[in-house]
């Protein structure tokens, strides 16, 4: 009995001695993992529209997005759901356009360059005068070079030729359908004096124009094999900065000229 007593008396005092257990939960789940993106927007169309004043984009769509962002020189002007989207060169005119996918804070770019190609012609002579006098405009690759009138090759793929004229006193640049050459595959006409990135429309183009130092005349290109006098998109838009005049017949000029030949028939020339 005093065993019993014993074995009783030192069980109650290990249970005495034992902390209360609480029951314990579940650890957390883990985070879910961040949104991801299956990639970046692939352009798949660029057009100029509304005769090559906007240009309207459009690409793939991209797994796993919330949605898409249109940026212009870094800016963004538009976000939504839609794979296409119009900008406006009336409110827009870029030189870098990016469309971007993004979730959560994801978020892939493509980048489209629309940086007008820019050339140098130096010591430009007027027609009267001994050297280089015309101007050969590749839109093939956006470059412009001055050479003589026996080079002139008006049936050379899109391509258009300019000269640098004397009338009477007077500095003029002329298309060569404005001259004895003919015509060429792109027949060239040229603004008066203006000024901004964006090319007018129809109706304020000349294939001969007055010039001037610091002139800035914007150009258009028009595809003859496929009608001129229409803007589509078979043409190329650019400007020619006269930064240099000198002499009073012959002239002499040194020309900045910058072309819009990555998207044919864009009407944007920002530099």
């Amino acid at each position: 009995m005093r065993r019993f007593c014993l074995t009783v008396i030192l069980a109650l005092a290990i249970l005495g001695c034992r902390k209360e257990e609480t029951p314990t939960s579940p650890p957390p789940p883990p985070p879910p993992p961040p949104p991801s993106l299956g990639g970046n927007p692939e352009i798949v169309e660029k057009v100029a529209t509304n005769e090559g004043a906007d240009l309207k984009l459009t690409w793939k769509s991209v797994e796993g997005a919330y949605g898409y962002r249109v940026y212009c020189d870094g800016n963004k002007i538009w976000e939504g759901r839609d794979t296409t989207y119009m900008i406006q060169g009336s409110f827009s005119v870029c030189r870098t356009v990016d469309v971007s996918a993004y979730a959560g804070s994801d978020e892939r770019k493509t980048s489209l360059d629309l940086t007008p190609k820019s050339s140098i012609i130096t010591g430009l002579v007027t027609h009267d005068g001994t050297g280089y006098s015309w101007v050969k405009l590749d839109f093939n690759n956006g470059t412009a070079i001055s050479t003589i009138q026996s080079n002139v090759d008006i049936n050379a793929p899109n391509t258009g030729w300019f000269v640098f004229y004397n009338y009477s006193g007077n500095p003029q640049l002329r298309d060569a359908s404005a001259t004895s050459i003919g015509t060429a595959k792109m027949k060239v006409a040229f603004t008066d004096n203006s000024s901004g990135h964006l090319a007018p429309g129809p109706g304020n183009y000349n294939v001969v124009r007055g010039t001037s130092v610091n002139a800035y005349h914007f150009f258009w290109a028009d595809n003859t094999s496929t009608g001129y006098g229409d803007m589509d998109n078979n043409d190329y838009f650019g400007v020619i900065k006269v930064t240099s005049l000198s002499g009073s017949g012959p002239y002499i000029a040194n020309l900045e000229i910058y072309i819009q030949y990555r998207v044919p028939g864009l009407r944007w020339v920002k530099f």
